[in-house]
């Protein structure tokens, strides 16, 4: 996969990985791409994260040259919202300021854990940050005063690291207008190592779609069952598996009862990596039913579960209005539509009828999604940030 220059570079250094956690996402791959490289030294540090507490508790894994070392849960707050916040910055900053480890390089992902590496470098904990921004949230609190704080936070954070990833274009924009120079922003878009994903010309079942993702309203979860109700009209045998959780589960699982569609959704709740990897490319369409609010986190970051579609061949049906729903009309890759059950449950029954578009399009997303190669991206932007190194 790589030269054995890249190897031997990458094996003498020593990296802190750090995120808040719901479910399996970029801070795995990272972990998973540096341990595959043999890197000397790599920590993981997943802290819960407050608003989707899948945690209770700070999940830390070390390993040594790809091979894991240790691992450890420690303690920690994950409610009240802003008091878990402070509490878990402050714990995780004294977790490495008194651990017996120095790195290299740390990876961020988002502006409170970015401002912990920057405080642990003035210390002489670590040396390069890098603040790996998934987008900003204008609205991320209801109060003024803690939403001015949380930007002047992301401004702090984004200016004081050495390197600035953006999940989006328009986040490398936003940091062009807060005074970073382009040869400090990389883009780094949400996508898998294609390699690891089950990927079929056509699909397992020709009845069936997937949801990815956490089910909450943001995500779209909340109009799921009425596009069902939709599709059920003119596709009888329809079914939609639901692959992930979150705080709306309990309504879903009301309202499938209450329509009658036990038949027709199946939640199968949080599945690895692994596990989802090797099911997507069974299913017939993947649909991202975005909440359509272009003032949220979603309208500035990049769709992971769209990716990961993609990669496994799905034809995908998104909201539109968002700059990487575009992506789906621009390139013929399935259908972005209004946020409505009717909209998404007119494409999805086009693409349960129509095979041959279906297969057309599924091969189109397979040859796309290699340009997104997550693994690819990391080969090269590694390169160039260890080539830095003396």
């Amino acid at each position: 996969m790589k030269t054995s220059h890249f190897q031997n570079h990458i094996k003498s250094h020593s990296f802190l990985l750090l995120a808040h956690y719901a479910t399996f996402a970029y801070q795995d791959l990272l972990f998973e791409y540096l341990n595959k490289n043999k890197a000397e030294v790599v920590t993981k540090i997943n802290l819960p994260l407050p608003e989707l507490p899948n945690l209770k508790r700070i999940e830390i894994t070390e390993c040594e040259n790809g091979t894991v070392t240790k691992t450890k849960n420690v303690w920690s707050m994950y409610k009240p919202l802003i008091v878990a916040y402070l509490f878990q910055t402050i714990q995780l900053f004294f977790l490495v300021l008194f651990g017996n480890k120095k790195y290299d390089v740390v990876i961020a992902e988002d502006s409170s854990l970015a401002f912990v590496g920057i405080c642990l470098r003035m210390m002489g904990k670590c040396r390069t940050i890098i603040f790996y921004s998934h987008g900003i949230d204008l609205q991320r609190f209801s109060n003024p005063l803690l939403n001015n704080m949380y930007q002047r936070l992301d401004k702090f954070s984004a200016r004081n690291s050495d390197i600035d990833w953006a999940l989006s274009k328009i986040m490398l924009d936003i940091r062009r207008k807060q005074g970073i120079s382009d040869d400090r922003l990389v883009w780094m878009p949400a996508s898998v190592p294609v390699s690891s994903v089950r990927r079929l010309p056509k699909p397992k079942y020709d009845n069936r779609i997937v949801f990815l993702g956490v089910v909450n309203e943001k995500n779209g979860a909340h109009i799921m069952t009425d596009i069902m109700k939709e599709v059920l009209k003119k596709v009888p045998n329809v079914r939609l598996d639901v692959i992930g959780n979150g705080d709306l589960d309990e309504q879903i699982k009301s309202e499938i009862k209450q329509k009658g569609l036990q038949k027709h959704i199946e939640l199968l709740g949080v599945k690895t990596f692994e596990e989802f990897c090797n099911l997507l490319t069974d299913y017939a369409v993947g649909i991202a039913p975005y909440l359509d609010r272009l003032d949220t986190l979603t309208a500035r970051s990049d769709s992971m579960k769209m990716r990961v579609y993609l990669a496994a061949g799905l034809p995908v049906i998104i909201t539109r209005g968002f700059h990487f729903s575009e992506e789906i009309d621009k390139y013929k890759l399935g259908f972005a539509v209004p946020f409505n059950p009717k909209s998404f449950a007119e494409k999805i029954i086009l693409l349960l009828t129509d095979t041959k578009l279906n297969n057309t399009i599924r091969n189109r997303a397979l040859k796309y999604s290699e340009e997104y190669d997550i693994y690819k991206i990391y080969d090269r932007t590694f390169t160039k940030i260890l080539n830095d190194y003396k």
